[in-house]
């Protein structure tokens, strides 16, 4: 059993621990960080989690095993850092880093240090993902041409959240929204060569942009694009073009497949509304099996240190005059 602490403690960090607490026999939250311990004290003592304000006092506890990071993307560099100083195994969430350099130095720490690491992009774990990659690896759709992206929500809600600032969110909604679509570009299509970005605010009450378009060339000649609305209704789909037909899974449920000669399908899975608790689940214990010597966690770094040189370019195109940056 991976003893593990959680850092942040707002939806997202209860999230993450309701979905092992009490049900896994793999990894289990024992310590708590958060900047207001007063706002979930009642949460912390239902869950058997001591609670506590001091991030470097919680890395002196030896019980801890690895610390899952649910904090602000501003704060996971060095936070990354003291971990692996300390030699905890570290869970972060999106986006690991919005920087390759960043990203870089963080994953040669956690290297030299012997431990593990892992990145929080449940949507891995779907089993709509999973049937399409199966389907990409086994060539159903022939020579694949094209992948396209939508993630969408009414961001405008978030009042006085990270959301709502400039800094935590460049580019609009990519790093809450749009980094999930990254990540599965990355997954299913490979090495990304080149992006060119155009990001604007419309209609947004912060000064943050509400609408994001985002075309990608890949290393090995296919193409991309992810749009990123934070300002409408709910919105997740991905979908892919062949020469023999195209497949779009949407939300983390739903799969649709229609080819050339006419034949159309579709498959809906049970239990896996949002949040879709069972593939947060299976990221946590795949990240516990890392660490206890099973199979690698299914995000390598590599792929994380090219997530974030993704992002890097993304943000300079977006904030410059949307010209083409080469990635890296």
């Amino acid at each position: 059993m991976i003893n593990a602490a959680i850092v942040g403690m707002g939806r997202w960090g209860q999230t993450l621990v309701d979905s092992v607490q009490g049900k896994s026999d793999k990894i289990k939250f024992t310590r708590g960080v958060t900047r207001t311990t007063s706002k979930v004290a009642d949460y912390a003592a239902e869950r058997g989690i001591a609670l506590g304000a001091d991030y470097n006092a919680m890395l002196e506890d030896k019980s801890i095993d690895a610390v899952v990071l649910a904090s602000p993307h501003s704060v996971h560099f060095e936070q990354m850092m003291a971990a692996a100083s300390a030699g905890k195994h570290i869970f972060c969430e999106k986006p690991f880093a919005l920087t390759k350099a960043e990203a870089n130095a963080a994953l040669g720490a956690i290297s030299s240090a012997g431990l593990k690491v892992g990145l929080g992009h449940n949507r891995r774990f779907a089993p709509n993902t999973i049937e399409l990659k199966r389907m990409l690896d086994a060539g159903e759709l022939g020579k694949t041409l094209m992948i396209e992206s939508n993630f969408s929500a009414p961001m405008s809600r978030y009042e006085n959240e990270w959301r709502t600032s400039r800094a935590e969110s460049p580019a609009g909604g990519m790093t809450s929204l749009g980094i999930h679509s990254l990540d599965a570009f990355i997954h299913l299509f490979g090495r990304i060569s080149e992006v060119q970005a155009r990001s604007k605010r419309q209609a947004m009450p912060f000064d943050v942009d509400d609408t994001t378009a985002i075309m990608f060339s890949f290393e090995d000649g296919r193409m991309g694009y992810i749009s990123c609305i934070a300002n409408t209704a709910m919105l997740w789909y991905v979908r892919v073009f062949g020469t023999k037909g195209w497949v779009e899974i949407r939300d983390q449920d739903k799969l649709e497949i229609c080819m050339t000669d006419g034949t159309r399908d579709s498959k809906t899975w049970e239990g896996l509304q949002y949040p879709s608790l069972p593939t947060i689940t299976a990221e946590l214990e795949a990240f516990a099996d890392d660490i206890n010597g099973g199979a690698p966690f299914v995000i390598s770094p590599d792929q994380m240190l090219h997530n974030a040189a993704v992002m890097e370019a993304i943000i300079k195109s977006a904030e410059g005059t949307g010209e083409s940056i080469q990635v890296g």
